[in-house]
């Protein structure tokens, strides 16, 4: 104990009585290399959770249904729409009938029909809109024109990276190279029915993978093209989306009870993007490992020289009879109060300076508006890593002085 209390003693006469700006520089840079640690994976988590969010509001809402494997099509959809509604935690169910079709712009001013023009095809989804605003985001995403109404019929709406123009990031002749609201493209489906549609809106949800690839008109409108009444209460899909907190898995299950002849999954199985996210998952973990490395490295080279600079303290205190554990054990402790401090100042930094500006300014790019996502995980895994980079720092050049004669250390021989 009394040594203990002699190696405290020590690092406390060495902090108070160091030099004051060797002392600024040492917990500066130990609380910049901490919010470091936590910036940039957060940001990379960010990213990976746009994109899983923007696969939730615009492809698949929280929860799936879908026709069982031997089946095209979900029969009496609103009787499922209705069973599921009443389910709690549920906020809104949309069901989809969806086709494909060859949509042609300006297809008149075409010299022949071996003319690909302004064309591509591309999935069409027929939609009740009102319900669809309760599942997805689609509604908000409008840039030009307006959303579809449920008596609509000769209209539609296009993704961006149909309409194509300047704001789409595709190719321009893999789109229909520059579509306005007003103007009319021809649709010709799957069956072989060819219907005009005015384009009434043309969105941008940022999903630029899938849904910004997708086109909507009214599930009537899409029934009267597939040609028989009865697709008028089927779906080819039908969506869920949960209110905040609710557990998907315990809907899933109450979903599964209703005896409904279904499959029923969490939208995450159904995500396209799993290697993206998964890759990101990989290059968080990558890039967070390189700069804890980094900061352990700036760290040791800080401190060692701090240490190296009273190697002839050191070798005076030895001279006087301290013992080399004790001299040690001051080290140590100042190390780690300086990576404390690192830790707490570095974490002010970053929770009331850099995470709250980037909620308030978000980094806009091309896949959407990406903020910080603070994992429990990297706080953990950045204090972590301080603390033992600090250790290293502070024991590895003063076991190496302790070690050397007395007078070596004293004269720096």
């Amino acid at each position: 104990m009394g040594n203990l209390k002699l190696a405290l003693f020590l690092a406390f006469k060495s902090i108070i009585r160091g030099n004051r700006w060797a002392f600024i520089m040492i917990i500066l840079m130990m609380s910049l290399s901490f919010a470091n640690l936590l910036m940039t994976p957060s940001i990379l988590s960010g990213v990976t959770n746009t994109l899983n969010q923007q696969q939730m509001n615009t492809l698949y809402g929280n929860i799936v249904i879908d026709p069982p494997s031997t089946e095209y099509y979900l029969s009496h959809a609103s009787y499922i729409e209705k069973k599921v509604e009443q389910i709690p935690g549920v906020r809104g169910v949309s069901s989809h009938l969806e086709g494909n079709a060859l949509v042609e712009y300006q297809w008149k001013e075409k010299e022949s029909v071996l003319d690909k023009g302004k064309s591509g095809t591309w999935s069409v989804i027929g939609i009740e809109p009102e319900r669809e605003k309760n599942v997805t985001t689609i509604h908000e995403s409008i840039i030009q024109g307006s959303y579809l109404d449920g008596k609509d019929r000769d209209e539609i709406i296009l993704g961006v990276e149909i309409a194509g123009g300047e704001t789409a990031q595709t190719a321009e002749f893999l789109t229909l190279q520059g579509v306005q609201v007003g103007d009319k493209v021809r649709l010709t489906y799957h069956n072989g029915v060819q219907r005009e549609y005015r384009v009434k809106g043309i969105f941008q949800a940022k999903e630029m993978f899938q849904a910004d690839r997708l086109a909507f008109v009214t599930k009537s409108e899409m029934a009267s093209v597939m040609g028989r009444t009865v697709y008028s209460d089927q779906s080819s899909q039908i969506l869920v989306s949960t209110s905040p907190g609710a557990s998907e898995g315990q809907i899933i299950q109450e979903i599964s009870s209703l005896g409904i002849d279904a499959e029923v999954r969490k939208w995450s199985e159904y995500g396209g993007l799993g290697g993206i996210v998964s890759s990101f998952d990989v290059l968080t973990a990558l890039i967070g490992t390189i700069g804890l490395v980094i900061a352990g490295i700036v760290m040791f080279i800080v401190i060692y020289i701090n240490v190296i600079n009273k190697r002839r303290q050191i070798g005076i205190l030895r001279a006087i009879g301290i013992k080399r554990d004790v001299i040690i054990g001051s080290y140590l402790t100042q190390s780690i109060f300086y990576a404390a401090l690192g830790i707490v100042f570095g974490g002010l930094i970053f929770g009331y300076g850099i995470q709250p500006y980037f909620e308030l300014h978000p980094l806009e790019l091309p896949l959407g508006q990406v903020s910080l996502a603070v994992q429990p995980f990297t706080v953990s895994s950045a204090i972590l890593g301080i603390l033992v980079a600090a250790v290293l720092a502070g024991l590895v050049p003063v076991i190496s002085i302790t070690r050397q004669h007395i007078i070596q250390a004293i004269w720096g021989n």
